[in-house]
């Protein structure tokens, strides 16, 4: 008898949990509390972690799907995404999702990076997740200093495409790091697997030589 009111209590509160209050466009971009209080107690007491974590991921779907919602420009979806990655986080497309939405359409540059950083941090061998934080980061000037840290990492490892090569040598570029740009190059001139990849490599280094003023390979 105990188990069964036992197993009821919890089919309950996981019914709750499953049909968690409706997403409402808010004054604000905090998420209600009572929403994150809920799912968390839920997730933790019921051992339906990931379950739970899925059903809300659902519910986020629905609130970008909202065309409603894009009057406040879905103020609560990075706080939404956190939240799901929090319950769920090795579901890769909490972030793949959330962070192309929050920077490529809304243009929240920050909240996307910071969301991949989480998924990269949870998920280290996730290489998705690193190759659009580069590309996030890639697109935007102000934070190419962001990006070269990973971009040096990515490039050492055996399995590495060549084109995250030359990314990284634009970027030393783009920030005025002319002779590590230099160095990457020479480096794609010497091992480049194409003609195509040596071409580049040796056009790039005659402009970076003009620009430094006759710089010797």
């Amino acid at each position: 008898m105990v188990g069964f009111l036992t197993q009821a209590a919890l089919s309950s509160r996981l019914e709750k949990w499953v049909h968690p209050i409706p997403f409402q466009p808010g004054p604000n971009s905090q998420i209600d509390k009572s929403v994150v209080s809920t799912l968390r107690a839920v997730a933790l007491l019921s051992g339906y972690r990931v379950l739970v974590g899925h059903v809300f991921w659902i519910q986020v779907i629905q609130y970008y799907g909202d065309a409603a919602n894009s009057l406040s420009r879905y103020e609560k979806l990075y706080d939404y995404c956190c939240l799901a990655s929090d319950l769920n986080p090795q579901f890769i497309s909490i972030y793949t999702l959330g962070g192309s939405a929050l920077a490529f359409h809304l243009k929240r540059i920050d909240q996307a990076a910071h969301l991949l950083e989480k998924g990269i941090k949870a998920n280290p061998h996730a290489e998705r997740l690193k190759y659009l934080y580069a590309a996030l980061l890639y697109q935007h000037t102000d934070k190419m200093e962001m990006l070269i840290p990973v971009l040096e990492e990515e490039v050492e490892r055996p399995d590495a495409p060549p084109l995250l090569a030359n990314i990284l040598a634009n970027a030393y570029t783009k920030v005025g790091r002319l002779q590590d740009a230099i160095r990457v190059w020479k480096k794609v001139l010497q091992t480049g697997e194409t003609d195509e990849q040596r071409i580049v490599a040796a056009q790039k280094l005659q402009t970076l030589y003009s620009v430094t003023k006759g710089a010797k390979p």
